[in-house]
């Protein structure tokens, strides 16, 4: 009687180790597919916020304002760790706030996509700024172009998705931005 029940053992505890895995494997998944977007996030507003820190070595007065702050920011950009295909540019412009400003982008700079947006700030005519806003995104979706997938696809199980990340306009986007007065 103890042979029989012995082998009943042996396949329970397969079954439950099964099982088991299954949960644990998920849960491992799910921390390292969460982990990925909230690294590029925050490198994403780290590398933003030391390309706007470089700018301000820049003199306003020079005539090419504009490409000298492109270049400063994208030498900040691709000097980060980021691999280029984790990373773009051509941030939509910041929304209308009180101020009222019109943004225009930057130019593009050695071939790189623009990493931001500049605007004149005339609320005091008598000391006109500058306000750039630098930002780096990604598209992070489960299809889609190469440069847009998700780094680490997308697990679907029981209707959800892991990771589930929030949407805009049907698409997940991973953006980092640094608004600046210049």
């Amino acid at each position: 009687m103890k042979r029989g029940t012995r082998k009943t053992q042996q396949g329970a505890v397969a079954i439950e180790f099964a099982m088991l895995f299954a949960v644990f494997f998920v849960v491992v998944y799910g921390i390292i597919a969460y982990s990925i977007p909230m690294l590029l996030l925050l490198t994403f507003k780290q590398v933003s916020a030391d390309a706007a820190r470089a700018t301000l070595q820049v003199d306003p007065g020079n005539a090419a304002y504009s490409q000298l702050l492109s270049r400063e920011i994208t030498a900040v950009v691709q000097r980060s760790w980021l691999p280029e295909s984790w990373r773009s540019g051509d941030c939509p412009a910041p929304e209308q706030d009180a101020a009222g400003l019109d943004w225009s982008p930057l130019p593009g700079h050695d071939g790189q996509p623009s990493y931001g947006n500049i605007a004149l700030d005339n609320r005091n005519p008598s000391a006109p700024r500058y306000v750039l806003h630098v930002c780096l995104q990604r598209g992070y979706n489960h299809a889609g172009p190469s440069d847009q997938r998700a780094i680490l696809p997308t697990l679907r199980l029981l209707g959800i998705s892991i990771p589930s990340l929030p949407e805009e306009n049907g698409e997940v986007v991973i953006r980092g931005a640094t608004t600046v007065t210049l």
